[in-house]
C-alpha cells in the first residue's frame, strides 16, 4: 500500500537568520527525511503539479487547463456548474504600491466579511452584467461565469502574489478588453461604500479582482488510481470531473488503501509569511500525519510513503519505503537543517538535499 502526501507550504519561502522551523519538535518528520530519499526538483507551479498528479498531460486539453471550471466544480457550497459553461476565477485582491511597483496581495480565508462580499458581488453584477455573472464560494474565492468565450491568456493568482502586477497582465487576442475591464472594476471597487468602510477601519480594501483559470474541460478526463483526500476545491474538482468522490483528509482512513492526500494547511501561512501560524500548523501535521505514517512504515502496515512539497525555489520529493526502516545508519534529518540548506541562488539540487 502506498500513500502520496502533497504538502504545499512545507518549504518556507524565505530563510531567516534563525530558521522558520528552529526549535520545533518534529521527531517523526525528521525520521522520514533521514530514512527516505530526498530530491529537490526544479520549480513548477502547484496547479501544474496537481494536474500532472491527476494524469493531465500537456496535450490533454486543446487550450489552457480549465482551472476555474475545475475549482468551481469542487466548491462544496455551490451547485455543480452547467455543462458547457465557461468560468473564470475572479478572486478579490488588494493592490498596493511598494516603491515604484504595484504589488498584488491576496486575502486570507476569512476576509472580506460575508456582508462585504455580498455587497461587492451585487455591485459588480449591477455594473458588469454584460461581462457575465459574478458569484462567491468563499470570502476569498470568487467566480465569473463569462457571457462569451474568452480569447485571452491569464496568469494564476498563486504566480502573481507579492509580485509586480504589470508583468502578469492578460495577454492574447482579448488582452486589451480585459485590461480595460480591470481598470473599470478597480474604479467601481474603490468607490464602493464597503471598501471605504474597510479603509476607515484600517483594513485593506478589495480594490481589484484577479481573473485566471479560463478554459473548457477536455472530452477525455483522466481517471486517478486509488482514493483522493483533500479539502482543496481545485483538487476536489479534478477528482469529481474524473467521477471520483474525494474525502476529507483522514490519516487512519488513508492507511486503508492507496491514497493521494493533499494537505493545504501550510500553504496560506507560508505564502503570507505568517510564521507563527505556519509553526503551529506544522506541529499539528507532525501529530496527525507524520507520526502515524512513520509508525505505519516501521510496522510495515504502509509499504511506501511519498511526500511532495512545492516551494518557490523548487519541489522537495521524498520517498520512504518500509524496507528503509531497518537502515539504522541513516540518521534523522531535521526540517530546520533542510530549509537552511536551500540557498536562494540554487535552482536545482542543494547541498544536503540529495540523499547520501
Amino acid at each position: 500500500m502506498q500513500i502520496h502526501l502533497v504538502v504545499p507550504g512545507l518549504i518556507w519561502p524565505g530563510i531567516s537568520a534563525l530558521g522558520p522551523a528552529s526549535g520545533l519538535e518534529l521527531t517523526s518528520l525528521a525520521w522520514l527525511l533521514g530514512q527516505g530519499r530526498r530530491h529537490l526538483a526544479p520549480f513548477e507551479p502547484l496547479d501544474t503539479q496537481l494536474a500532472r498528479l491527476m494524469g493531465y498531460t500537456d496535450d490533454a486539453c486543446a487550450g489552457p487547463l480549465p482551472l476555474a471550471t475545475l475549482r468551481r466544480l469542487g466548491e462544496p457550497g455551490l451547485p455543480a456548474p452547467e455543462p458547457g459553461a465557461e468560468w473564470l476565477c475572479a478572486d478579490p485582491v488588494n493592490l498596493s504600491f511598494a516603491r515604484e511597483h504595484l504589488l498584488l496581495n491576496e486575502f486570507p480565508g476569512n476576509e472580506p466579511a460575508p456582508d462585504e462580499v455580498a455587497a461587492l458581488i451585487s455591485a459588480l453584477n449591477d455594473t458588469f452584467g454584460d461581462l457575465g455573472t459574478f458569484e462567491a464560494a468563499a470570502p476569498n474565492r470568487w467566480y465569473l461565469r463569462v457571457a462569451a468565450p474568452t480569447r485571452a491568456r491569464f496568469f494564476p493568482l498563486h504566480d502573481v502574489v507579492g509580485r509586480p502586477v504589470r508583468d502578469f497582465l492578460p495577454e492574447g487576442e482579448d488582452a486589451r478588453l480585459w485590461q480595460r475591464t480591470l481598470n473599470e472594476l478597480q474604479i467601481v471597487l474603490h468607490n464602493h461604500p464597503a471598501n471605504q468602510a474597510r479603509e476607515a477601519a484600517g483594513h485593506r480594501p478589495v480594490n481589484s479582482l484577479w481573473f485566471w483559470g479560463g478554459g473548457t474541460l477536455p472530452s477525455s478526463i483522466p481517471h486517478p488510481h486509488g482514493a483522493i483526500q483533500t479539502d482543496d476545491p481545485l483538487m476536489r474538482g479534478f477528482a469529481i470531473a474524473a467521477g471520483c468522490t474525494p474525502d476529507t483528509p483522514d490519516c487512519g482512513k488513508a492507511l486503508g488503501q492507496d491514497t493521494l492526500v493533499v494537505l493545504e494547511d501550510l500553504l496560506l501561512p507560508a505564502r503570507h509569511l505568517d510564521i507563527d501560524s505556519w509553526r503551529d500548523r506544522l506541529q499539528q501535521l507532525e501529530r496527525a500525519w507524520f507520526a502515524p505514517l512513520a509508525a505505519a512504515l516501521r510496522s510495515k502496515r504502509l509499504n511506501e510513503l511519498r511526500i511532495t512539497a512545492a516551494g518557490d525555489r523548487g519541489t522537495l520529493e521524498l520517498t520512504v519505503r518500509a524496507t528503509d526502516a531497518w537502515k539504522f545508519w541513516r540518521k534523522p534529518f531535521s526540517l530546520d537543517v533542510l530549509l537552511k540548506s536551500f540557498a536562494p541562488t540554487t535552482s536545482a539540487a542543494a547541498d544536503g538535499v540529495g540523499q547520501r
